[in-house]
């Protein structure tokens, strides 16, 4: 296992003038409770003792960032806040502001993962090669909003802390008091039925012993929303909505496949490779107007504890399936290949055990009650 060197959460460098990052900043910890109260950050897996709780106060789990870094974001948590509270108070938000959500969930889901890294001293014995400041808005991304009652003060980020995670944090979930937050992020996760370029072919090359390079044959995309939108589904009675997003796409050699009118016609920045917002309406996904205010607050409510159950199980569900999406690998050598298929089923295996227990404590839960 590498041990890491404290870097930069948001650039990955040594930070300069050094400050302390709050991955959930400090204003939705105080938004849900007690910010000194002890919460639960997973397992201690790092001593090799996956059985023992790491607890510790909320307003203590921050990370190293430089000061003109931690700085940069500010903006960010303001607006990101001002959109909690419209939530709260079951206002509107305007589809410029569901865009901005998205950021800040992006910032979120890689701040977990690369300080739950450091948490467990790496190891997964990982090397990342991107961080919150070159992720963020990268890739194809969807927020899934539902909602319990009554409302109970709380917050937890059920799946930031699995093995699978730690190799490919694409899928998380956030509870904020009664509201449920998943997201997902993933390479072209809905590209082609959004009806834009899409890969038709993905696979790995190796770099040097430990680093690969993941390469993409892209297509032109069909112009049209096709169905199934997803390949997998969403699990849950919510909001839903989606970005595709296409910043490696306005590259030299592929700018080509985006610059056309269907593109352009969906997307909130062309020029900076930022789509439309779409969301499910009914059985339809229809892209969401530039001026439009749209609704975050779901009709439709569970109790707390069903929400609990049904939110981590669709998360771990969801890692799993986007974990298993895998890259043709033919040209890793036998070495590489063997050591790659070994993560993959001990990372699965470990989500499996996970899901059946939670399902177990769902059921029993369940049969208490009749």
């Amino acid at each position: 296992m590498e041990a890491l060197a404290k870097y930069c959460i948001f650039c990955g460098e040594q930070p300069e003038e050094k400050t302390k990052e709050h991955v959930l900043p400090h204003w939705l910890i105080a938004l849900t409770g007690d910010p000194k109260r002890k919460a639960f950050f997973g397992f201690n897996i790092s001593n090799g003792n996956s059985s023992t709780r790491r607890e510790f106060a909320f307003d203590a789990f921050t990370f190293p960032a430089c000061s003109k870094c931690n700085h940069n974001y500010s903006d960010l948590e303001k607006n990101t806040k001002q959109i909690f509270e419209k939530l709260f108070n079951q206002q509107k938000i305007s589809v410029h502001d569901v865009s901005l959500l998205l950021d800040w969930f992006d910032k979120v889901r890689i701040g977990l993962w690369l300080g739950f890294n450091q948490l467990n001293r790496n190891i997964t014995n990982i090397r990342p090669k991107f961080h919150i400041s070159t992720r963020l808005g990268q890739k194809d991304r969807a927020l899934f909003i539902s909602k319990a009652d009554p409302a109970i003060e709380k917050l937890s980020v059920p799946g930031a802390d699995t093995l699978l995670f730690g190799y490919l944090p694409s899928a998380f979930s956030l509870v904020v008091n009664n509201y449920y937050f998943t997201n997902l992020s993933f390479d072209f996760l809905f590209s082609k039925e959004i009806g834009f370029p899409y890969s038709k072919y993905a696979w790995v090359e190796p770099y040097d012993e430990f680093d690969l390079i993941f390469r993409h044959d892209i297509t032109q995309g069909k112009s049209k929303i096709s169905r199934p939108f997803l390949q997998y589904p969403v699990g849950l009675n919510c909001q839903e909505f989606y970005q595709p997003m296409f910043k490696d796409g306005l590259t030299d050699q592929l700018i080509s496949l985006y610059d056309c009118d269907y593109v352009k016609q969906n997307s909130l920045d062309y020029e900076k490779g930022v789509g439309a917002i779409f969301r499910r309406v009914g059985t339809k996904i229809i892209r969401c107007s530039d001026n439009a205010e749209v609704e975050m607050v779901p009709q439709n409510s569970y109790q707390d504890s069903t929400l609990y159950y049904k939110a981590a199980i669709n998360t771990l569900k969801w890692q799993s399936y986007l974990y298993s999406i895998r890259a043709d690998e033919t040209l890793l050598t036998k070495e590489q290949q063997e050591f790659r298929n070994h993560i993959f089923s001990a990372v699965s295996q470990n989500n499996r055990v996970y899901m059946k227990k939670l399902e177990q404590e769902f059921n029993e839960l369940k049969n208490s009650k009749k």
